[in-house]
């Protein structure tokens, strides 16, 4: 009876990673990028795609610096950004922030 529960569940965790591989393929937009945090030295020869700005969203965050940072970097991704230089990040109150960044394209 215990097998077939297994069989099951690695059934189901087979098919979810087929998905998943064929979706990556398919939809290359939808695997994760992640830009390069560098100094703004690092970008010299980089096309300038703009500024982004994240926010750490509403609520009692104590730690609100990588929520701010993780939108800014989600944003980032968006436009294709490949390296990411840190502008400023400041507090909205006490437990929420903004973070702003500016977003290169090092890769043509």
């Amino acid at each position: 009876m215990i097998s077939i529960f297994t069989r099951r569940a690695n059934g189901k965790l087979i098919r979810t990673a087929v998905i998943t591989i064929a979706l990556s393929v398919c939809f290359p937009s939808l695997t994760i990028a992640n830009p390069s945090e560098v100094r703004e030295s690092a970008v010299g020869d980089c096309q300038f795609l703009g500024k982004v700005e994240g926010s750490s969203g509403y609520g009692k965050n104590i730690g609100w610096q990588p929520l701010a940072k993780a939108s800014a970097l989600h944003r980032a991704e968006k436009l294709g950004a490949s390296h990411v230089v840190w502008e400023q990040m400041f507090p909205v109150g006490v437990y929420n922030g903004i973070a702003i960044a500016r977003v290169y394209n090092c890769n043509s």
